[in-house]
């Protein structure tokens, strides 16, 4: 649990330190926080060390849990999976802002892909919470965050897209909320039912 904590403690902190450090043209509302370590950005490095400490730290918080279980919390691994998915995309750069910089598409695209698999998989971990929970409540709670983080989550496409005038950034950042809310309070639960 204290790792699940610290992860998401680091990662706003270091979110919150690259915006200090941002590429110009960069706005938090317009941009993600992916192109706070977008190629050829000088301080990429602080963004990237984010994405990476943020997945070593959750999945060594939810590894902790397995120990002492003595079983493996089958949802969890999906938990896993995102939190690897969010360390690979920080080896893996978004294009950068200005486009007159050179960069690898390839690279950018494996940026997505990572970030990509980690929406998915965090998506079906709270629905597989939210069909193995036992109680009432912790179904509402499991099914709100699940509304909460796909309804953000085709909001960011529609945004992306240019459907909706909603900035990506400010989209990206409710779901980014709403991901930690849930790990924190949902591990707090779960760890009160033993």
């Amino acid at each position: 649990m204290k790792f699940v904590v610290f992860s998401v403690i680091y990662f706003v902190a270091v979110i919150l330190l690259a915006h200090f450090f941002a590429p110009p043209g960069y706005h938090w509302a317009q941009n993600t926080m992916s192109e706070l370590a977008s190629q050829g950005h000088k301080h990429k490095w602080i963004m990237q060390a984010g994405f990476i400490g943020f997945g070593i730290l959750l999945n060594v918080g939810i590894i902790s849990k397995f120990i002492p279980a003595k079983r493996i919390i089958y949802p969890d691994v999906l938990i896993m999976v995102y939190g690897t998915a969010i360390l690979l995309s920080g080896f893996f750069c978004a294009e950068p802002i200005d486009k007159s910089i050179s960069y690898s598409l390839t690279e950018a695209r494996v940026h997505s892909i990572f970030a990509f698999v980690a929406g998915i998989s965090f998506s079906l971990s709270i629905l597989w919470y939210l069909i193995l929970s036992p109680n009432p409540y912790e179904k509402l709670f499991h099914l709100v965050f699940l509304v909460l983080t796909l309804g953000s989550s085709m909001l960011f496409g529609l945004s992306e897209n240019g459907v909706i005038g909603i900035g990506k950034g400010v989209i990206q950042r409710i779901l980014y909320s709403t991901s930690f809310i849930w790990l924190l309070v949902g591990q707090y639960w779960r760890l009160l039912q033993g």
